[in-house]
């Protein structure tokens, strides 16, 4: 079966549900061969993968905690000994652990940037080593608007989704010449689990010009088009997905 990703293999961390979900199935639909992480909920991740292998794609699951350096390592060897190669990474795992500044405890933030930013470091640094010795590659980080604008009560998790925007630009300066790309992307509200349990729902939608929650193939989509062909001059950037709510 023909697709824009035959032969490639890609690589999803937090693919078991949501955002990252949706970017599984879309790459595994284009023909890649589809390596997703996950930390938690083995029930969704087998059901992900016998959904996907039930439409005649492939997809494969591991489990780690992308916040142990040692752990991203074991994940990432593995995949490149089974197929020799990463194509792509969608560094999309995220966690939230809100409330007041001053009422966050230090393991609250210490939690949210070791899975959010760290965590997007540790896979990262072990992908690249593969991607300069193919001189190919393309990775995409999952960014958050909240990383653009602060939002009262997510102060660690701005700060998080901010650095992985300062990350995705001062990445792409030092690997471009490799011939790898490093974008970023920045949903707005998006129908998810994570948004689910935000309060005043109708009061968010007001302020969104399209009056509703974005979709997470509607990211996915973005996605796909960032690690195509198709953007080949496209690098160091963020891309809003957003419905014009930051606009």
């Amino acid at each position: 079966m023909s697709g824009k990703f035959n032969n490639q293999v890609i690589v999803v961390t937090g693919g078991n549900r949501g955002i990252g979900k949706a970017i599984v199935r879309a790459f595994a639909k284009e023909g890649g061969k589809v390596f997703f992480i996950f930390s938690k909920n083995m029930d969704a991740a087998e059901t992900l993968v016998e959904q996907v292998r039930d439409e005649g794609f492939f997809c494969e699951m591991l489990k780690c905690n992308i916040g142990n350096e040692k752990e991203c390592e074991h994940a990432v060897s593995s995949i490149i000994k089974q197929t020799g190669k990463i194509d792509v990474l969608i560094n999309n795992a995220g966690i939230t652990k809100d409330g007041i500044m001053l009422m966050q405890s230090s393991d609250d933030w210490k939690s949210v940037i070791d899975i959010n930013f760290f965590g997007t470091y540790n896979i990262t640094r072990q992908v690249i080593l593969n991607m300069i010795k193919n001189r190919y590659g393309n990775i995409i980080n999952i960014s958050s608007v909240a990383g653009l604008y602060g939002v009262a009560g997510q102060t660690n998790y701005c700060s998080s989704k901010a650095a992985i925007i300062g990350f995705t630009k001062a990445l792409s300066r030092e690997i471009g010449g490799k011939k790898i790309r490093v974008n970023a992307i920045a949903p707005g509200y998006i129908e998810t689990d994570m948004t689910d349990s935000i309060p005043n729902k109708d009061i968010i939608i007001s302020n969104i010009p399209q009056k509703r929650y974005g979709k997470p193939e509607e990211v996915a989509s973005v996605v796909l088009f960032l690690a195509s062909e198709e953007a080949s001059y496209i690098n160091g950037t963020t891309i809003v997905v957003d419905g014009a709510y930051t606009a």
